[in-house]
């Protein structure tokens, strides 16, 4: 259960702070956390122990980050200006900035989803 919690590390971070994301220091912290935790996912992943457990939701923060930055660069391209925080904020204009919120909401979901199942297939099939 606790792989699940920190699969969903750069989720949170979105959800509660999404300008750690996009200030420069802070994502150097978050990607290093998350690279950390994608080598520990590996390691425990090939230890006969673990290799049956969801250790698949460990490698999940890394792609994650990768996807909202790629989902970033898209935003600033289309729009020209930084995506803006729409969890409490109903102004009318930013239908632009909840569709990225959603894209990345799902996307993310279903990156931890399917790191979990794969990693589950490739321990079922002696990876």
């Amino acid at each position: 259960m606790y792989y699940f919690y920190i699969g969903f590390f750069v989720f949170v971070i979105f959800v509660l702070k999404p300008g750690l994301l996009t200030e420069v220091a802070s994502f150097k912290v978050v990607l290093a956390i998350s690279a950390t935790v994608f080598l520990v996912g590996l390691v425990l992943h090939f230890t006969a122990e673990a290799s049956r457990s969801p250790i698949g939701a460990l490698l999940a923060p890394l792609p994650t980050l990768g996807f909202f930055r790629l989902l970033r660069r898209l935003f600033l391209r289309t729009v020209h200006r930084e995506p803006i925080d729409t969890a409490f904020n109903w102004t009318p204009g930013l239908v632009k900035d909840r569709v990225f919120a959603f894209v990345f909401a799902f996307g993310s979901v279903l990156i931890i989803a399917a790191t979990t199942v794969g990693m589950e297939y490739l321990a079922k099939r002696s990876w």
